[in-house]
């Protein structure tokens, strides 16, 4: 639902950030505001259109709150900041706890909490190719204490090279004016995988 998933993925922090950000300033002391956004919201990959538009706008969000918040920095001497953590594959209970809740919500009585069991990707069912979200965490921190605004975890599977080159091409596609997500484009996915291996040497 397009609604739904607006109100959770960008009306929700915006909301947060609205409700919290004037006590914060009120209050004159160092701190910080991190949303958390996601690669699709920044190559768009194709599938999931609505959650991408959703992470995609809290992305654009956020770096206008930054820029605001930098503004004051240097004109008020303001002393807060915000960040943008975009993890990338983490093992999480999301999955476990929508399962749960829908069937709290619907009344099973026969819900099989078996399956639970059966979901990958959570923190009592690891999948190899994901973080811990421990790591996620110790990954930010070190970030943000380096003063990065863009926090791009890496994971198992996908390094930081890898983030960086799909980012790129993402980019590239305007300024080559390129088709869009051209990336999952038969007609263009040679022209990446050898643009990937080249930004990879």
């Amino acid at each position: 639902d397009f609604d739904t998933m607006m109100k959770t993925n960008l009306y929700g922090p915006i909301h947060g950030c609205q409700a919290f950000l004037p006590i914060m300033k009120e209050r004159q002391q160092p701190g910080i505001i991190v949303n958390t956004g996601s690669k699709q919201g920044i190559t768009m990959p194709p599938g999931n259109l609505t959650y991408n538009v959703s992470k995609a706008a809290l992305k654009t969000w956020t770096e206008g709150l930054e820029h605001e918040l930098m503004m004051d920095r240097v004109t008020k001497g303001g002393k807060l900041r915000s960040a943008l953590l975009v993890p990338g594959w983490v093992n999480t209970s999301i999955k476990v706890k929508e399962l749960r809740d829908r069937a709290i919500t619907t009344n099973d009585k026969e819900f099989d909490y078996e399956q639970v069991k059966k979901v990958t990707s959570h923190e009592n069912n690891p999948a190899d190719g994901a973080w811990m979200p421990k790591q996620v965490f110790d990954y930010m921190v070190n970030k943000l204490d380096k003063g990065s605004f863009y926090i791009v975890c890496p994971d198992n599977e996908v390094d930081s090279e890898t983030d960086k080159a799909r980012m790129t091409w993402a980019m590239m596609d305007i300024t080559e004016d390129r088709p869009p997500l051209s990336r999952w484009n038969p007609e263009w996915k040679g022209e990446f995988d050898n643009f990937l291996k080249s930004q990879k040497k």
